[in-house]
């Protein structure tokens, strides 16, 4: 019999973060790095020229965070090649110009704090 189907959502959440920390080997993995691959793998599976510039994961302080400079495709993206960003899409650090079409992003943040990626 099944010991889980009773249990409430959020001790199913719970018990696979827990589950993934312990077994998961990539967890060293810096958010930079993340989003890096994150548009490598995309871009592998087709998606570069609908969604170029258009995928952000959170920074380090409250109303940053991470996008790709405008222009560069899915394939191109580094983890150093990555800008900070504040809400007003100034860049914080880094080189380049992020797309304009992420400000929306800001708004998505700032209502939903437990979503960490778009």
């Amino acid at each position: 019999m099944a010991k889980t189907l009773a249990l409430p959502k959020e001790q199913l959440v719970k018990q696979a973060l827990t589950q993934m920390q312990n077994t998961l080997a990539d967890n060293t993995w810096t958010d930079r790095q993340k989003l890096a691959l994150t548009c490598r793998i995309l871009f592998e599976n087709g998606h570069d020229s609908g969604l170029a510039g258009q995928i952000t994961a959170r920074g380090p302080q409250p109303g940053t965070y991470y996008t790709q400079q405008l222009g560069l495709g899915f394939d191109e993206i580094s983890a150093s090649n990555l800008l900070l960003v504040n809400e007003d899409l100034e860049v914080l650090e880094g080189h380049g110009m992020p797309n304009p079409a992420n400000r929306f992003h800001s708004w998505v943040y700032r209502a939903r704090p437990d979503v960490n990626c778009i």
